[in-house]
């Protein structure tokens, strides 16, 4: 049983059966949120899905914004700006300041009482949760207490230490340590998206040598969603894209300073480049910079796409742009940079250095350059350029980073999955297929 709804756990639902495990997805209903992406569900249209209720905020919005949507006096009155500063205060004080970990608190009683009916009816195997929301991890705690069932926690940020999670009060910051300790302690197998942030959790349990009951499994693509992108036409202008949201992990900053300093000495190049952000600007910096120097007659800004319509534009891009900003020793690794990979395209990531800037790195998959060298990043974009317009040739073929597929990351959860409810084959023919319940909050 998981909780915490990503494209991350979707994937292993969608490619868990292959390996003759059976998921149970425990979610909540609809809450009001920046960014949806039905298509995604089609891909486990075929999995037993429970949606519960939740007071968390953003499911009451969900639920009050539906209800005023009959009422035309109540949608002309309200401004998509106003709509846009509630939401923002429901998600900075009430999630931050009053629960703890997070919003989705308000979703356990009602998740535990829609996963202990299935653990009792359908003889459930496994529960996995995955984090953030960190709350996830409480209801598979009281799961594993409850029902004895193994418990799988995969993390994909950290929950203490890291700017992932921040704490507003000492306060906090106890309360949340020791609710990670105890996930950490009961779970019967953590996983951790990277090596770095393996090690921490491995750490903060008091293992300082490795121990099997830590693992890694990164996230990475799936190829499905590559079919028939492979051979699309490039753009006809020299095209640097970049997809996600903007915030304050992903700064735009340096990259804009750098075009500016680039269309001020070769002013010719502003009809010669297209750069494209695609991603909710959630702090609203993007739009702010675009404006302060001067940039909209060259920036192409959507602020969403769904994940077929983002994939595609990759594809048809020349350079891909990744900007990472790191204020701790976290490691900040975004499910986009495998789908880069995945792509073929070089990648100017804008970054410290750390565990993505290694994988570039090791890949010989484009250039790293420090936020802090603006000369170092317009001369990578500049050196690009060149070899495009000499012909040269960019790419590499697509989907050939075959460490980095879904299906094969899936493999491994699955074989975690086997190992501890000690399933027997019987031959390699007739495999008892288990089910797991994954609980998910989005």
């Amino acid at each position: 049983m998981g909780m915490g709804g990503t494209q991350r756990s979707a994937k292993f639902v969608k490619y868990l059966p292959k390996y003759n495990w059976d998921p149970i997805v425990v979610t909540v209903k609809d809450v009001h949120y920046y960014a949806h992406d039905i298509s995604l569900l089609h891909e486990i249209s075929n999995c037993k899905i429970i949606r519960s209720e939740s007071y968390d905020p953003l499911r009451l919005l969900a639920r009050l914004m539906k209800t005023s949507s009959n009422d035309k006096n109540v949608i002309k009155s309200t401004s998509p700006n106003l709509k846009s500063k509630f939401l923002k205060w429901l998600n900075q004080f009430i999630s931050g300041w009053i629960l703890i970990p997070d919003s989705k608190i308000l979703w356990l009683p009602f998740a535990l009482k829609s996963s202990l009916s299935l653990i009792r009816e359908e003889k459930i195997e496994i529960i996995y949760t995955t984090s953030p929301p960190h709350s996830a991890h409480l209801g598979g705690l009281m799961l594993k207490w409850i029902t004895g069932v193994k418990w799988v926690a995969d993390f994909r940020d950290d929950w203490t230490g890291g700017e992932s999670q921040p704490n507003p009060s000492i306060i906090h910051t106890f309360v949340n340590r020791l609710m990670e300790k105890f996930v950490l302690k009961i779970a019967d197998c953590v996983i951790g998206m990277c090596d770095h942030l393996t090690v921490n959790l491995r750490r903060k349990n008091g293992y300082i040598s490795k121990n099997k009951k830590f693992l890694t499994i990164m996230n990475g693509y799936d190829r499905e969603d590559f079919s028939d992108l492979e051979n699309l036409p490039l753009n006809s202008r020299f095209t640097i894209t970049h997809c996600g949201s903007i915030s304050r992990v992903s700064d735009p900053e340096p990259f804009l300073k750098a075009i500016k300093l680039i269309f001020h000495q070769h002013p010719e190049l502003k009809n010669q480049i297209l750069i494209q952000f695609f991603g909710t600007d959630i702090y609203g910096q993007l739009d702010y910079l675009v404006q302060s120097l001067g940039l909209e007659q060259n920036i192409s800004q959507i602020r969403y796409l769904s994940h077929r319509k983002a994939l595609k534009q990759i594809m048809q891009s020349h350079l891909l742009l990744l900007t990472i900003f790191k204020r701790t020793n976290e490691e900040i690794i975004t499910s986009k940079i495998f789908e880069y990979l995945a792509s073929g395209k070089p990648i100017l990531l804008i970054s410290p250095e750390g565990e993505v800037a290694r994988i570039v790195r090791s890949l010989d998959r484009g250039v790293v350059v420090n936020n802090h060298d603006i000369q170092g990043i317009q001369n990578a974009i500049l050196t690009y350029l060149q070899k495009y317009q000499e012909g040269g040739s960019l790419f590499i073929d697509p989907l050939s980073v075959p460490q980095f597929d879904r299906e094969r990351l899936t493999g491994k959860l699955a074989d975690v999955f086997s190992e501890l409810t000690s399933m027997e084959k019987i031959n390699n023919k007739q495999i008892e297929t288990q089910r797991i319940v994954n609980m998910a909050c989005n």
